[in-house]
């Protein structure tokens, strides 16, 4: 079925629209009775981190207190719900210290299995408690033995003349139960006497030498919530320098979404626009736009996901799908000086799964409209090698047509104007470990995308044909690690479509960029009250562009920064973190400082006060650098010469995008049912680019040369446009208030809310129109239920408020800012899952609906007054996990 036009082509409504209705909403009622049966039909599982860390920290202190056996069943428990080798470790521990030597033995046989980084060490102390336990068993078959008489052995059953047969009795003796006085029954002792279970000499330092053996207890929260991406380093939320909110795997599995940027709706204060069925552009804190540039994207902290050309992220040219993250990170603010130019709104870190670990599978899903969903990954792991494969293929079409069949006057680049995005892959990443805690990771991905975007100035309706593909490596010890990545783009590009007589502006783009990087870290105590956490490094990136759009002499650009970060720790309650990084920026031939710091405050172990400031850029893309475009005016025979290279003003440069934010946050994860965060913060944004407006040619411009018939195109020359920085300054206010809930178990509900209030400077002799872009209030809410039996599944609800877009359009007079509003809207979606066994793997079916109040009251929203309107999509899926 064929999505419908947009409203600028759209036919009457038919009456097959109805049935179509009818049908989607059968299947809402149908999940929300699934829902209504989950809750009612038996025990359900909390959050499986939340619910596995209250058993481990049980356990761990019932251990400590000496009581194994209950302790023990508390870390079984936790390892049930969420596996995790330290726990197996801690129960073979705990084994073998309550002196079960057997269990023990079995246990690390299992923790040994998982192959864990110790696997060498703890394969050592298997073999030194299963020669203690061969010693013990020798030790008691020699005390059982029966003592020797005469020249030979008695035997069992052997009597002489005179002795009793069991049994009997003589005259005097006492029948079993009898006592006589001043006898002790049975299990009774006398003075200097032993009793089972008390320890008998020597067995006191049987038991040392086994508490040896093992070593101390690993006690650390294993089911801790820890970020990586703000410091560059794994530490708790509450530690981090900036507001960081983690995606988890279950947050992904439960929400059934496909699409990476619809995860981060969840976010608070994130933009995240649909445009088209290829097109979602994605900022924090205001400024979203067409091919977005302020929000830094990085796949397992290393390798970009933006091109260098354009400086956005095309979500769907990813090697990867959700299938393969284990979470995401998403730090709420600039990030520049840890991650250099583009980190100017935030960083968004896509962890995948590691190699060697999960589990092997596939997933598939067919939608209406043709939507379609595979991946497939394999994972293993053989001692100190891991590795980790996947493949894959998704298909979206559009939201709405631009074209419809059979028009007469217009030419179109693709026949098939129904897709949206289409993507296949491949993604292959393995690991080797070594001693000493070194690991080598290489891998590399490729995809194959065909997608349609919305471009900038007259390029609204845009299609690219992306081949991606990566290769990456990474070397790592405990205080050392170097990594080095090559990524390369090939696409053909063009316009979507236009009239007959004017160009699509057909072009080829290929983008070679290699990178390496060195990074330090150590942690040292100076003076001697004052703790330090040192993170240090040095990279290097090289680019190398070609695009038809860009001048013929596009530069290849070697990129140098340095970077050092400081963690001071005053006692328990007091941190301070100082960061700094410098970039040098070929464009500008000049080095950019990007500072930060962060004063933390904790009044307990479980609440943190945190205030910073910072700074961050985001320098020009090769785009906005090089540009050398001739534009096609409506008027026949005549062209604008957009470059960003003034022919009149030969010294003229473009200035990197600014901001200077403060922000202050207070976060409480005192209990375990519940987590509470609140942050306030302000941004202060200068030398925002954008479109210049036409420069005419003057007699001047002829008389040095400039101008005139362009011999290439055969059209006349008539004016310049390309790039300039805006003279007004934007201040931002905002706040974000967030808390998720545990308040039984199965039930996991999530809340937040996000207000953004700007203003605008504008100096003398600024006339720069304003917006009102950012929505000022964003709600999102969801819950997430898991039973035992084996149903889950999630529901959230987002919205946001109205939206005032001035866009910079082409007229017959040339490039003018138009005003558009575009209304609030709510998106509301599902999934229901069912997860059975099959022969000792797992199969899971689910229903997914995405957008489910689309049409039932008014319109579709749309989320930017150029793009589709979003409709209403209903998938169903099958998983199968060996």
């Amino acid at each position: 079925m064929s999505p419908e036009p947009s409203s600028a082509h759209r036919d009457a409504p038919s009456a097959s629209a109805k049935p179509r209705r009818s049908r989607t909403t059968r299947a809402l009622v149908a999940l929300a009775l699934a829902f209504a049966t989950a809750l009612a039909s038996g025990p359900a599982m909390a959050d499986a981190r939340t619910e596995a860390r209250r058993h481990f920290r049980a356990g761990m202190e019932l251990i400590s207190k000496g009581k194994y056996d209950e302790g023990i069943k508390e870390l079984e428990l936790a390892n049930e719900i969420l596996p995790h080798p330290n726990v197996l470790f801690n129960i073979a521990r705990a084994h073998a210290e309550a002196g079960n030597l057997e269990q023990a033995i079995n246990a690390y046989k299992q923790y040994v299995a998982s192959d864990p980084p110790d696997r060498a060490e703890s394969a050592q102390i298997l073999k030194q408690l299963e020669e203690k336990l061969a010693l013990q068993r020798a030790e008691q078959a020699k005390a059982t033995e029966p003592p020797k008489t005469g020249d030979g052995v008695a035997s069992p059953g052997d009597t002489k003349p005179g002795d009793t047969k069991p049994g009997d009795t003589k005259p005097g003796d006492t029948k079993p139960g009898d006592t006589k006085p001043g006898d002790t029954s049975a299990g009774d002792t006398k003075p200097g006497d032993t009793s089972a279970g008390d320890t008998k000499p020597g067995d006191e330092q049987a038991q040392a030498d086994v508490n040896k053996i093992v070593g101390k207890a690993r006690d650390e929260d294993v089911y801790r919530e820890t970020v990586i991406t703000a410091s560059r380093g794994a530490q708790s939320p509450l530690d981090s320098p900036n507001s960081t909110t983690i995606i988890t795997r279950q947050d992904i599995r439960l929400s059934g979404i496909t699409r990476i940027p619809e995860l981060l709706r969840r976010v608070p204060g994130m933009d995240v626009m649909q445009i088209t069925g290829g097109d979602t552009n994605v900022s924090m804190r205001g400024f979203n736009s067409r091919l977005a540039n302020k929000l830094l994207v990085l796949i397992n902290g290393q390798r970009p996901a933006y091109n260098d050309i354009l400086g956005s992220t095309f979500w769907e040219t990813l090697s990867i799908d959700v299938d393969q993250i284990e979470r995401i990170e998403v730090v709420r603010g600039p990030g520049s000086a840890l991650y250099g130019a583009n980190a100017f709104a935030g960083v968004v870190n896509i962890i995948t799964i590691a190699p060697g670990e999960g589990r092997t599978g596939f997933r598939v899903g067919y939608g209406d409209t043709g939507q379609g969903y595979g991946s497939a990954w394999a994972t293993g792991r053989d001692g100190d090698f891991g590795y980790r494969a996947s493949v894959g293929y998704t298909r979206y079409p559009r939201w709405t047509r631009e074209v419809q069949n059979g028009r007469q006057d217009i030419t179109v680049f693709d026949p098939n104007q129904n897709l949206g995005a289409e993507n296949l892959r491949v993604d292959i990443r393995m690991s080797q470990r070594f001693k000493n805690n070194r690991e080598l990771q290489i891998g590399g991905g490729f995809a194959r995308s065909d997608f349609d975007v919305y471009g900038i100035g007259p390029f609204n309706d845009y299609r690219a044909r992306f081949d991606n593909s990566d290769i990456t490596a990474l070397f790592r010890t405990e205080n050392f690690s170097a990594r080095v990545f090559y990524t390369r783009i090939a696409a053909q590009t063009s316009s979507n479509h236009d009239y007959y007589g004017h160009t699509l502006f057909p072009s080829q783009a290929n983008q070679n960029v290699v990178d390496a990087e060195l990074n330090f870290y150590k942690d040292v105590t100076w003076p001697r009250s004052v703790e330090h956490s040192l993170r240090g490094g040095a990279a290097y990136r090289m680019k190398s562009i070609t695009w038809t759009y860009l001048r013929d002499d596009t530069p290849l650009e070697h990129w140098g920064s340095l970077f050092l970060q400081d963690t001071l720790r005053f006692g328990k309650s007091v941190q301070l973190v100082v960061s700094g990084r410098a970039d040098y920026v070929p464009y500008l031939q000049n080095v950019k400082v990007s500072p930060r710091g962060s004063l933390i405050i904790k009044p307990t172990e479980l609440q943190s006060i945190r205030v910073s400031g910072s700074t961050a850029f985001r320098n020009t893309t090769f785009l906005e650098s090089y540009l050398d475009l001739p534009i096609q005016l409506q008027l026949p025979g005549v062209e604008l010469i957009s470059a960003s290279q003034r022919y009149e003003d030969p010294a003229f440069r473009l200035r990197p995008e600014s901001i200077i934010t403060a922000e202050a946050s207070y976060l409480n994860q005192m209990s375990d049912r519940f987590e509470f965060e609140a942050t306030a913060y302000y941004n202060r944004i200068t030398d925002l680019i954008q479109l210049a407006g036409e420069r005419p040619l003057t007699l001047s411009n002829r008389a040095d040369g400039l101008g005139g018939l362009n011999p290439e195109t055969g059209r006349y020359t008539v004016g310049f446009g390309g790039w300039l920085n805006r003279c007004d300054i934007q201040n931002v206010f905002g706040g974000e208030v967030g808390t998720r809930v545990y308040p039984v178990e199965g039930l996991d509900i999530f809340a937040n809310y996000a207000l953004n209030l700007s203003s605008q400077e504008l100096p003398d002799g600024c006339t720069q129109p304003t917006d009102q872009r950012t929505s000022r209030h964003k709600i999102n809410a969801g819950v997430q239920l898991r039973t035992k039996p084996g149903i889950d599944g999630e529901i959230t609800f987002h919205y946001q408020s109205a939206q005032n877009w001035g866009e910079q359009v082409s007229t017959l007079s040339g490039i003018r800012v138009q005003y558009f509003d575009v209304p609030g809207y709510a998106l509301l979606n599902g999934r229901i899952g069912y997860r059975f066994p099959i022969a000792g793997t797992t199969g899971e079916v689910s229903l997914v609906v995405y957008n489910a109040l689309a049409g039932l009251a008014d319109e579709a929203p749309q989320m930017h007054p150029f793009g589709n309107r979003v409709g209403r999509r209903v998938m169903g899926y099958f998983q199968h996990t060996l």
